[in-house]
């Protein structure tokens, strides 16, 4: 910056000096502040340690930048996104993540890097969150050498890449399949033992079929064969294939939940229709298909139902009801209980007091033969008596209880009146 400093010369004039300022001006602030703000990202990265990746996806799936899409191992945070962009040929999104030093040792080749969330579905409600919040990135390590480029799956792997290969087989499902994809599960008996890895679609223009082929690969270390060593787990699994079809193995689709829940390929035993192996399609062994499946099967119970049977039965039923109810003699049934009941209610009014006084004369009555029986006693005192005269004594005493028990009986049931004493 130059200032101008007057000086006064002879005759009163004054001439402007200019002196030179060692401050370059306010106007260069602005990229030092530029290179500082650099300098300190630059020196933060360095300081904050961990690794920065890539993984490339097929689809974005809701993945987003700035560090709102986490990178999840075991349930914990260990890393974020920064960046996502299209790659240059197209045909994938590359996305830029940043992960903790903890987790720089994972980073091999054999890791994977999945998204959960990517498409939620009602077999797995934790997924549905993802709606509103975006789906996470989940790591699961595996072996092999340093690597910090990866391959992202849409969904949970099957099994680790580096643990072994499918084995491939084809499935001719003849239902529809829906929304079957590569990479959903395919079960046994609930247990999940493999994955879809094609659908096909296929139409035969001389005899106008249409076929949706399936390739499916299963894991044999998912099967846990007993006793088989890791190097004959593809033989045997190939084996136990071809002897589970002979009892009756077939391929069915199916969605979990019914109805509204994802499409998968399940393996069931049919032990009513044991088959033959059908031969291999372009070399690939298959496995024999159900008829139908997916909505068609639902649809092809349904259809079973006799319901024409069942509502000429419900009808059948109002019917009698309305006739029964409509009947005269219901009417006369029902007048001729209710004057029986009305009986009933005037008979128990009139004979409850009565029953209470019998009740009362009844304990008297026993009370007079007890004093009877004991002055008998007292004046036979010391005489010897008759046998006739003692046996008599006795009879009276036992005629007191009689009284008493009777009087409280009818205490209790007072009803005994009405229709007698139950044989009880």
């Amino acid at each position: 910056m130059n200032d101008q400093t007057p000086i006064k010369r002879e005759g009163g004039r004054t001439d402007a000096a200019v002196r030179r300022s060692r401050w370059p001006g306010w106007i260069w602030g602005i990229p030092i502040a530029a290179a500082l703000l650099v300098g300190w990202w630059a020196l933060r990265s360095l300081t904050r340690g961990g690794e920065d990746i890539t993984i490339s996806f097929d689809d974005v799936h809701g993945i987003k930048e700035g560090g709102d899409t986490s990178i999840v191992y075991r349930g914990l945070k260990v890393g974020k996104v920064n960046s996502v962009k299209l790659a240059k040929d197209g045909g994938s999104v590359e996305v830029t993540a940043h992960l903790d030093d903890s987790v720089e040792k994972y980073l091999a080749a054999g890791t994977q890097f999945w998204l959960k969330g990517a498409k939620p579905s009602f077999a797995d409600l934790s997924s549905l969150g993802a709606v509103l919040s975006g789906p996470t990135i989940v790591m699961n390590p595996g072996p092999g050498k340093a690597e910090k480029h990866f391959k992202g799956l849409a969904r949970e792997p099957v099994a680790s890449a580096a643990q072994e290969q499918a084995q491939e087989y084809g499935v001719a499902l003849n239902g529809s399949v829906g929304r079957l994809e590569p990479g959903q599960p395919v079960k046994l008996r609930g247990f999940t033992v493999g994955e879809v890895k094609t659908v096909g679609f296929r139409y035969d223009a001389n005899t106008g079929a249409i076929t949706t082929p399936v390739m499916i690969g299963l894991y044999p270390s998912l099967f846990r064969f007993g006793g088989a060593t890791v190097s004959d787990n593809a033989a045997a699994l190939a084996t136990a294939i071809d002897r589970l079809i002979h009892e009756g193995l077939h391929a069915k689709l199916e969605r979990d939940p019914p109805l509204i829940g994802d499409a998968e390929v399940t393996l069931e035993m049919q032990s009513n229709s044991p088959g033959e192996v059908p031969a291999a399609v372009n070399g690939v062994p298959q496995i024999p298909a159900e008829p139908g499946g997916g909505l068609d099967s639902i649809v092809a119970r349904v259809q079973k139902v006799p319901i024409e049977q069942i509502a000429q039965n419900v009808l059948d039923t109002t019917g009698h009801i309305d006739q029964i109810v409509s009947s005269p003699k219901l009417g006369d049934a029902i007048a001729e209980l209710d004057a029986t009941l009305q009986q009933i209610h005037q008979t128990a009014d009139t004979a409850g007091p009565k029953i209470s006084k019998l009740a009362d004369s009844l304990r008297q009555t026993a009370s007079q033969l007890d004093d009877t029986a004991r002055t008998a006693n007292k004046t036979l005192g010391g005489t010897p008596a008759q046998g006739g005269t003692r046996e008599a004594m006795r009879e009276v005493t036992e005629a007191a209880r009689s009284v008493r028990d009777l009087a409280n009986y009818l205490d209790r049931h007072p009803e005994a009146l009405l229709h007698g004493r139950s044989g009880e």
